[in-house]
C-alpha cells in the first residue's frame, strides 16, 4: 500500500468511515467533502494527522493537505470510497 492510500485510509476513518462521506472533490490545496454527519468526525486526531495542514468547516468540510499531495490523495480516497 502506497503512502497516499495509507493516508487516505486513515483520513476516511477519522472522517467517520466511508458511509459518512457523501461527496469528495478537491481544489489546489484542499480536499473538499460533504459529510452525512459532521459529529462523526474525530476532530482532534484529524487535525493532529501529519498529512493535515489545516481543517476548515464551511459549506463543505475542507482538509488542507497542500498542492503536492492533494491530487494523489484525492484519487486514493476516491478509490477507497468506490471499493466494496
Amino acid at each position: 500500500m502506497d503512502k497516499y492510500t495509507r493516508t487516505a485510509a486513515a483520513l476516511r476513518d477519522l472522517l467517520g468511515g466511508p458511509d459518512n462521506i457523501v461527496s469528495l472533490t478537491h481544489c489546489v490545496t484542499r480536499l473538499r467533502l460533504t459529510l452525512a454527519d459532521r459529529t462523526r468526525v474525530d476532530d482532534t486526531t484529524l487535525r493532529d494527522h501529519p498529512a493535515v495542514l489545516g481543517v476548515l468547516d464551511r459549506d463543505t468540510f475542507q482538509i488542507v493537505v497542500g498542492p503536492a499531495a492533494v491530487t494523489p490523495l484525492a484519487a486514493a480516497l476516491a478509490r477507497l470510497l468506490d471499493a466494496p
